[in-house]
Parts: structure tokens; sequence; C-alpha cells
């Protein structure tokens, strides 16, 4: 066991590195395809803004580093539905259950729904309608390999459609979250995600997963009731973005979240509004085996994104 937590933390960081230079030069060729895996799913997380990367406990961190599964000593499912801007319409579900000696487990599924086109003719007259949508299925296990090492990977199947075209993808995501000993109540986390390939075109080209290289920390302050997290995103084709997060324990049962997302500095186009781009805030509400969460992003002067979670520990 010993060896294998060695190699874990060794490996690792040498891993995400070859992935890093790798990522610098394919970026440089295509933009990547598959946008809707940048969304977040889950309310918690969303009113955090996604700096979920070192938390644990949580269901959502099936999206967000299955490493975090590995605290969650019960079953638990948990619905969410997002209103995302521009009518698209995003949802998903998830259950995650121990399994004696080898884990926790979780499976959950994430659609988007992008609404109906009218289709036109090279003369532009209308000649009917079509949809668009895309969702992934995801399967994870995570282990606690000691009693402040967490490891979990996910695999995905990824499918999106347009009209009477469709791609799919195949990928990973690994994850590894650390309780620091010697600081209390401090967690790193880092993890690679969207690591795969496509494996049919909508057309000719295959379009390249969004790889995404996270890494960051989270820590509950001693004399506050507040747990806030930093994490560092690198997609494959984008800049560097760093999201900020935070959540104060209000009751034994209620929770405040906040949050920015540097995302929001390219969100500000000269409106009203601009001013919160990036923002995100929330509430939580715990009740026995009950768990309602709300979530709320800003996308400055474009609009809000609204998303609700419900859970049940069974």
């Amino acid at each position: 066991m010993k060896l294998i937590k060695m190699m874990v933390m060794i490996l690792l960081p040498l891993f995400l590195g070859m992935v890093v230079v790798v990522t610098d030069a394919a970026a440089a060729e295509k933009q990547a395809g598959y946008h809707f895996l940048r969304s977040y799913a889950g309310a918690r997380p969303s009113a955090m803004a996604g700096a979920f990367i070192s938390m644990t406990g949580d269901i959502h961190s099936t999206y967000f580093n299955p490493a975090g599964l590995a605290e969650m000593p019960v079953r638990i499912a948990s619905a969410s539905y997002l209103n995302h801007i521009l009518d698209f319409h995003s949802g998903s579900i998830a259950y995650s259950q121990p399994i004696k000696k080898i884990g926790q487990m979780g499976v959950a599924l994430n659609y988007m729904s992008y609404g109906e086109f009218s289709a036109t003719d090279v003369s532009g007259n209308k000649t009917g309608s079509f949809n668009a949508g895309s969702f992934y299925l995801t399967t994870s296990l995570a282990r606690k390999l000691s009693d402040n090492l967490m490891v979990g990977g996910s695999s995905k199947f990824i499918h999106s459609t347009i009209d009477n075209y469709s791609s799919s993808a195949i990928a990973v995501d690994l994850g590894v979250i650390y309780h620091v000993p010697f600081i209390e109540g401090l967690n790193i986390g880092c993890g690679v995600f969207n690591l795969g390939t496509a494996l049919s075109t909508f057309i000719e080209e295959k379009d390249p997963l969004p790889l995404n290289l996270v890494g960051g920390f989270s820590k509950k302050l001693e004399h506050l009731p507040l747990e806030y997290s930093v994490a560092v995103n690198k997609y494959i084709d984008d800049d560097i973005r760093i999201n900020v997060g935070g959540e104060f324990t209000l009751t034994e049962g209620a929770f405040l979240r906040l949050g920015y997302n540097s995302l929001g500095q390219s969100q500000k186009i000269g409106g009203d509004g601009d001013q919160f781009a990036g923002v995100s805030l929330g509430l939580g509400f715990h009740w026995r085996s009950y768990q309602f969460d709300y979530g709320l992003s800003s996308y400055g002067a474009i609009g809000f994104l609204n998303q609700i979670s419900f859970s049940y520990q069974f």
C-alpha cells in the first residue's frame, strides 16, 4: 500500500506535466469541440464558481474530481436542473454507493438541449425545423488509499446531435485529493479531465475534446464558519482560469455560498451588468436525509444561469 501511495504522488505530477506539453502543442492546431463539457453540474459547485477540485463528500465530485467520492460512506442520489442562457436547458442525475473492499462507485448522466432551430435552403427559405443536443454518461470509482490520500477515476461516453448528424467520443477523468496532515482542514486536489478521443464525426473531421488540467486547494477556517476553495483550470484551447469559492455555515442545516470565475473578464461587453460577470452565489439547506441547493451565476450583460439540485441519502 505504501508503494502505491508513493507511485501516485510521484507519477501523477509527472503525468500532468506531460499532458501540459502535449496540450499546448495541440491547442495551437485546433479549437476543441464538445463545448458543453465545460458547463458546471450541480447547484452547490456552481454557486462556488466551480472551485471544487479539492472538495470531498459531495455527489457532484463525480463531475469535478471523482476522488472526492471516496469520503461518501452512504448511498446518495441527486438530480439537478440548469436554466442556461439563450433558452438552452441542461440537467443531470447521479447516484453513488459504497462497494465493500473496493471503494465508492458513482454513475451520472448529464444532458444539454439547445432547443429548436429553423431549417432553410440555400436561398434562405424556411424548409422546416431541427433540434440539437448533447449528453454524456459517466461511471466513477474512488478509493481512500490512506486516511489522507484519495484517488478516483471516471470513464465517459459522450454524444452530440445536430439534426440528422451526430458525433460520439470517449474520455476519462483522473483525480487525487490529499488531506495535509500538519495543517488542519487543508485539502489539495488535482486532476486531468476529458482525456480521450472522438469515435465518430459530424461530417469529416474529428473534434478534439476540451482536455482540462485542474489543481487547487480548500481550507476550513478555525475561528470562522467558512470553508474557502481555489482552483486553477487550463483547457487545451483556452487561457488559464482561476476559480474562487466559499461556503459559510449559517446554521447546522443552512449554507451561504459565494464565488468568482475569472472567465467573467472575457464576458464583459460594455453593457449593464458587466460588473457582475463571473460572480456566483447560492444557498443550501440540509434536513435529515434531504438536501436542496440553489446556485446563480452571472454572465454579465449576457444573462444569468439558475441551477437547482435535490439530493437524498439512503
